[in-house]
């Protein structure tokens, strides 16, 4: 059975607040950068004492902004991202911003379906290119603490002998967050294409599962719309192959932070 996830009279007021505050504030600033209209909106969160209110308001904005992004580009470019378009970048830095935030708080759900009755996804899946696992080592040492209450997941662990592709689709089948780590080797794998990735995003899109991207080197990641539905934890501009180490090591924190917020939240 599948369950439209509930909305509580004070979320309402939220999300009516910042869908006004974006109308009236963000829509068309005028501010020279987007760090300024970040800090217009800072300083609104300010009328909002609990972090859980926070969340809401920001998650508001962020979907305001992605629409209205999606509208531009379908209007603009065919539906296609333009690298060279100013209302673009400036949308996309102003995400950067609200994400950098968003993750500081609790997570807000906003998938299409919560899990289906009778149906347990509590498993972290990674999926990656083999010609990306020096990042795969880096991911793994961030979870490493938490393995003894989260169900991780990757290639890595197919023992000799097993099958591995039945050891996949079984862990795929119970994968509530997944961990793409995108490159350009990653959108060009058959394997993923064809094996991870429709029936991972099947789940996310009807059974609650939810999707989380790392962009990890630059690639046209705008080109596939499957995938760029859904925010990634930095923007394709900044691809952790760009990052210094601190930003990388932070990039990763938070990365663990939202998995868990998120298997937390079905605790």
């Amino acid at each position: 059975m599948e369950i439209q996830p509930k909305m509580t009279e004070d979320e309402k007021i939220i999300r009516k607040e910042a869908s006004e505050f974006y109308q009236w504030k963000l829509k068309n600033s005028g501010n020279a950068q987007p760090i300024d209209d970040f800090k217009e909106l800072s300083y609104r969160l300010l009328d909002f004492y609990t972090p859980e209110n926070k969340a809401i308001f920001l998650d508001e904005i962020e979907m305001r902004i992605v629409d209205n992004l999606k509208k531009h580009r379908d209007t603009a470019h065919g539906g296609k991202a333009s690298p060279s378009c100013a209302y673009e970048n400036t949308a996309e830095k102003l995400l950067f911003y609200i994400r950098q935030e968003i993750a500081t708080f609790p997570k807000i759900a906003h998938q299409k379906y919560e899990t289906k009755e009778g149906k347990t996804r509590n498993k972290v899946f990674v999926s990656y290119s083999h010609l990306d696992k020096e990042y795969l080592t880096d991911i793994q040492r961030h979870f490493k603490p938490f393995l003894g209450h989260i169900d991780f997941w990757d290639d890595t662990k197919i023992q000799p002998g097993q099958k591995w592709k039945d050891e996949i689709k079984n862990a795929i089948s119970e994968t509530k967050v997944a961990i793409l780590l995108v490159s350009t080797d990653f959108l060009g794998s058959d394997f993923i294409a064809t094996d991870e990735l429709p029936p991972l995003l099947k789940a996310a899109e009807e059974e609650g599962a939810v999707i989380l991207i790392v962009i990890l080197k630059p690639c046209l990641f705008e080109e596939f719309p499957e995938l760029n539905q859904y925010q990634a934890m930095n923007p394709p501009s900044k691809s952790v192959l760009k990052m210094d180490y601190e930003e990388k090591e932070e990039l990763f924190v938070n990365l663990v932070r939202q998995t868990k917020r998120i298997l937390n939240e079905e605790g």
